[in-house]
Formats: structure tokens, sequence, C-alpha cells
């Protein structure tokens, strides 16, 4: 590049524009930290085919819903005074961590006996064979009509009771 007196003097060049590469790999700028999540599992599908372990998950989860819709009318104030009640400590912050390790072990506890209820793993293997026999038996199409049927006949289950 050719410099001209008088334009620009003292100041340093602009560089051109970079422009990309094209047919570069979108998963070359990806971050390397972020994982890949993992391909589901053979036969773990929506509706009766979950497997035992996300049957367990599932229910931890509608455990953890209902508890927030507790807490949901408390106040941020609210919670903290109870944790501080709950735990003994006088520091606003040592409460909460206190408070949630102690949840944390609460859902850890219920997560477990869910796993060992023999009982509901059976069902829950049953549900998941249900489900591999309609996967089997069945079209898409149809499968999502079975379900319809099944969701209005509990609609009226509901509406009666």
């Amino acid at each position: 590049m050719m410099r001209v007196p008088g334009d620009g003097a003292g100041k340093p060049p602009i560089p051109p524009p970079i422009t990309p590469k094209e047919g570069s790999n979108a998963q070359e700028t990806k971050p390397e930290h972020l994982r890949q999540t993992p391909a589901p599992k053979e036969g773990f599908t929506q509706g009766p085919g979950y497997d035992a372990q996300a049957i367990a998950a599932r229910m931890a989860a509608l455990t953890l819903q209902a508890k927030e819709k507790e807490l949901k009318d408390l106040t941020f104030k609210q919670i903290v005074e109870q944790a501080i009640e709950e735990t003994g400590f006088k520091d606003p912050q040592e409460a909460m961590e206190e408070a949630n390790r102690k949840k944390q072990k609460e859902i850890d506890a219920i997560l477990k006996t869910i796993k060992e209820n023999e009982e509901l793993m059976e069902e829950a293997e049953a549900w998941e064979s249900f489900g591999k026999i309609l996967e089997e038996q069945l079209s898409e199409e149809q499968i999502e009509e079975f379900f319809g049927a099944v969701k209005e006949s509990i609609s009226e289950y509901r509406g009666k009771g």
C-alpha cells in the first residue's frame, strides 16, 4: 500500500476488512466446552414408552413443581425468614445455602425411594413394553389417534367426577 503525503499523516493505515471464508464448518465456531447431548436410548420415547429412570425423574420434577407453586405466593423476604427459622443460622446467605442442601437431600431421598419401589418399577416396565407394542403394531397416525381418544376419555371422566 502506498502512502500519500497529507492523507492521514501520523495515523496508522486501516487494514482491509476480514471476510469469513466460504464453506467454513459451523462446528469450528462452537465452543469446545459445550457437550453434545446423548442420543435417546433404545425404547425411550414419549408417552407410555418411558423407562423407569425417566418416570422417577419426572415424578421428582413434579414434586419440585408442586413445591414451587407453594413458594410462589411467598415473597423473597418470607422465604429467607423461613430458611433462617428452619436452619437456625443468623446469616441469610448461610441459611439459604443450608436450606438448599437440606432440600436437595430430601429430593435425593425421594428419588432413591422411587427407584427402590419394585411395584412402581414393574409398572414402569409394563408401560415401556406397552409403548413398544404400540410402536410395533400401529402407525404414527394411529398412535396419535389412540392417545387422543385416551385424553378425551380422561377429560370426560374428570368432568363426571
